[in-house]
């Protein structure tokens, strides 16, 4: 069952950071309690596992089970870290850097925890929206009119094309028809078609007069030419669907022959030089290319950021997964540091997958991405493949990484 509204779906965000917040602070307090020495022996901590599985009993047979396995787990690591360092650093020394990663770690919880609200009231000043709109300008603004988007993604693009870029190239694209009218994304052939088409245009384009303007000459390239490189049947789906492919960069089929820009395009790219006008006589011009490998692909993500309702399911679960993925490790980034033992607890998939599908479904709201949530799978395997593959690239998004956790920062001073 698709789960559709914000009071629906705002529980199941919350439920396993509120199952973990108690296991942090029942560590944090018994850290608190036993004295250094205490650390020298095993069994101080093993008594109290032991006495903590029995008070479970009364409770949820799942909750038990997930508290008795996750208690073990933050004790497996501080027994780790005191075995690591007593031969170097004192035990008081070293029951204060324990519990400075506990308070960190709830700190982490506890922001997750309060980003937003269940009705989601001043949301406009709620961490979860105000974050959602900095990551969006960076990479999929909102804008009124398509030439404000490419403009702002071409700006933006210094500093975090590798990221614009990612976000249209979802690892599941092979599960797509490509039919209809919906945007769908750049599967990795699509993707050398689009730089074919850029080397076509740069390298020797023939010319045609302009459907819209018989004053200018337009370059134009052979659709044969473009699929020459390609076997038939590899390239044979993006072939088939290349009319709505073009219309996605601004591109025209002419006269079933020749692929042209738009003067939508021309009108476009002309402010950031990728064209330039020659005159040929005194009453023609034509258009000279000088594309770049980002001319078509902002173009491709400028229309899909301006036209939110016309987005394939699988590009909305992928572009939402990396929101998502991006506020999570900003988060973290800004409350865990990586040395803390209790780190790689956060960046487990194990944990990811409990907390960051339903994060996925908040922030595709009207109010903060916009894009249909009702397309997000609920698959765990399905979320795990995804996430996988994104986390992977997760080096090529460290700056917007950076800089989102340096704007939490600026949240949580004020």
């Amino acid at each position: 069952m698709v789960r559709e509204s914000w009071m629906e779906i705002y529980p199941y965000y919350q439920n396993y950071i509120q199952n973990m917040r108690p296991l942090f602070e029942q560590s944090i307090r018994f850290m608190h309690d036993i004295s250094p020495d205490d650390l020298n022996d095993k069994t101080v901590i093993t008594e109290y596992l032991t006495k903590e599985e029995k008070r479970s009993v009364g409770k949820v047979k799942a909750i038990s089970e997930f508290s008795a396995l996750y208690r073990r787990d933050l004790f497996t690591r501080i027994w780790d870290c005191v075995e690591n360092l007593r031969s170097t650093t004192d035990l008081e020394e070293i029951r204060d850097i324990i519990i400075d990663d506990f308070e960190e770690s709830i700190e982490f919880l506890d922001f997750l925890s309060t980003m937003t609200s269940p009705d989601q009231s001043n949301y406009e000043e709620s961490p979860m929206y105000l974050i959602v709109q900095f990551i969006q300008e960076q990479i999929f603004p909102r804008r009124k009119t398509l030439q404000e988007v490419y403009d702002h993604l071409i700006e933006k693009s210094v500093d975090y094309y590798e990221v614009q870029r990612h976000l249209l190239m979802s690892s599941s694209s092979y599960r797509e028809k490509d039919e209809g009218f919906e945007t769908s994304a750049l599967s990795p052939i699509l993707y050398k078609i689009i730089n074919e088409i850029t080397s076509l245009f740069n390298l020797d384009p023939n010319y045609l007069e302009s459907p819209k303007d018989e004053s200018v000459e337009i370059p134009v390239v052979l659709k044969d030419e473009v699929f020459l490189p390609f076997i038939d049947s590899v390239a044979n789906k993006e072939f088939l669907n290349l009319h709505q492919i073009l219309k996605r960069m601004e591109l025209q089929l002419m006269h079933d022959i020749f692929i042209g820009p738009t003067m939508n395009l021309i009108a476009a790219c002309e402010p950031h030089n990728y064209f330039k006008r020659e005159p040929i006589s005194d009453s023609k011009e034509r258009i000279i290319p000088q594309l770049s490998n980002e001319t078509f692909i902002l173009m491709y993500l400028a229309k899909l950021a301006y036209r939110r309702g016309f987005i394939s399911k699988e590009l909305i679960n992928w572009i939402s997964s990396i929101f998502a993925l991006l506020l999570y490790n900003a988060a973290l980034l800004t409350f865990v540091s990586e040395e803390n033992i209790f780190y790689s607890i956060f960046t487990d998939l194990k944990t990811e997958e409990k907390i960051l599908p339903y994060m996925m479904k908040l922030i595709c709201f009207d109010k903060y991405l916009g894009i249909d949530r009702t397309k997000i799978r609920d698959s765990v395997q399905y979320r795990k493949e995804i996430f996988s593959s994104i986390g992977s690239q997760i080096q090529s998004m460290r700056k917007l990484i950076e800089e989102t956790s340096n704007f939490i920062n600026r949240i949580i001073e004020k």
